[in-house]
């Protein structure tokens, strides 16, 4: 029922079947087709070149082919190959049902990996009667998957591996029919064999080397979106399949019974003692809070009581310091206050002073201006010895008057 082998046989029979027409209808398009005036032409001149086209053109049908096969694969899908699950574990006998529900797929459903793999696991339990050992069975039939997957690639590994080899081929034929054409005789006459040999040489190995790395992409590409397919398969039969039947058969033996039974009771102990650890450490944790509690409750008075004595021994002093400076800042008021009433005292007799100043200053204005009536009657008069007298007079009423206003003037001077 595996349908890989034949898949297998597909690719490579689309690999001869039509890679070598391709093939010859690529060189004949570069020779006598519409192509023969391309750059091309110069690469498929030599047989070795030749052959690698060829090979290249199987391989490259061979991925083609392989890239159909890959999406009739994820067609499968679509498909409702099995009916939808609801969860709950069915008796092992409804297997057959399953199986006939398979068989009524259309063929290339029921030939896909998808269906090669669930037809498979069905069978599986049919033959047996129960789902012992199935996980095995599932894995199993998931490596022959890969490894059918992986040699249905040796084609293309073969082909990919012999157009490098045809290219140096190429290279040794090209560089030994150069050396051939040179002799000494006629040096310059076979310059052009010689440099058409390598020409040969270098164009064999540099069409391989590109063709293969075209093959080597085109591989890869096709290798992974294969193995996608086969991880949706994988995961497809794990959710639908693995846990689909009943558990039953040798897996109620009286060894799985007691084994069950043991994995019982150690479970419930392990529970009891989680139970108790819990409840230990709860009881040490509490009694740690408490303690903590505690500890900080009587941390809190010392610090409280600490912070009280500094508080109130910072205010003391603080009241001090402040009464110190109250005292200091009245006494140097009382000072001001006592150098400004000096200073308006002074001020008031220097005010004083300076209205006698000025009755003085009137007064010996009009003592100068009797002067002046004076000194105009002497000159009209001629009584000059009169006009003396009056005049000395006046002198020693005006020194009289200074000698009792400058010790007034000096007292009221501000000092220095």
């Amino acid at each position: 029922m595996n349908a890989s082998p034949r898949r297998g046989w597909f690719a490579g029979s689309a690999a001869f079947v039509i890679g070598v027409p391709l093939g010859l209808g690529v060189l004949w398009a570069l020779h006598d087709g519409p192509w023969q005036g391309s750059e091309w032409k110069r690469y498929v001149e030599h047989p070795v070149e030749m052959a690698e086209v060829l090979l290249f053109c199987c391989a490259l049908t061979a991925l083609a082919g392989k890239l159909l096969g890959g999406l009739r694969e994820r067609w499968a899908f679509a498909y409702d190959l099995l009916p939808r699950w609801n969860g709950k574990a069915v008796p092992v006998t409804e297997a057959q049902t399953l199986r006939q529900h398979v068989a009524g797929q259309p063929r290339h459903v029921r030939s896909s990996w998808l269906g090669q793999r669930v037809a498979g696991v069905l069978d599986f339990v049919n033959s047996r009667g129960s789902v012992n050992e199935l996980d095995d069975q599932l894995r199993t039939l998931s490596d022959n998957d890969a490894l059918a997957q992986d040699g249905s690639y040796s084609l293309l590994r073969f082909i990919t591996w012999a157009i490098p080899i045809l290219g140096f081929l190429g290279t040794v034929v090209g560089i030994t029919g150069a050396v051939a054409n040179v002799t000494p005789e006629t040096l310059e006459q076979s310059l052009s064999g010689v440099t058409s040999g390598l020409a040969t040489a270098f164009d064999t190995t540099a069409l391989a080397l590109f063709l293969t790395m075209i093959l080597m992409f085109f591989s890869f590409v096709s290798e992974r979106f294969e193995h996608n397919v086969l991880q949706r398969v994988d995961a497809y039969v794990d959710a639908e399949l693995a846990h689909r039947f009943e558990r039953t058969g040798a897996e109620c033996s009286p060894i799985v019974e007691a084994l069950r039974h043991n994995s019982q009771n150690l479970l419930m102990t392990a529970e009891q003692l989680v139970e108790r650890q819990a409840a230990l450490w709860g009881r040490t944790i509490a009694a740690m809070e408490h303690r903590w509690n505690e500890a900080a409750s009587r941390q809190f008075e010392t610090i409280h009581s600490a912070l009280t004595r500094a508080l109130d021994e910072t205010l003391t002093r603080y009241l001090q310091h402040l009464r110190q400076t109250e005292e200091k800042f009245l006494a140097r008021s009382q000072t001001v206050m006592d150098g400004l009433t000096a200073t308006a005292e002074r001020f008031r007799l220097q005010t004083i002073a300076l209205a006698q100043l000025q009755d003085n200053e009137a007064q010996l204005l009009r003592l100068h201006e009797a002067l002046n009536e004076n000194l105009a009657a002497v000159a009209n008069t001629g009584a000059f010895e009169q006009a003396v007298q009056s005049l000395t007079a006046a002198i020693h009423l005006l020194t009289a008057r200074v000698a009792t206003t400058a010790p007034a003037a000096r007292l009221t001077k501000p000092a220095a």
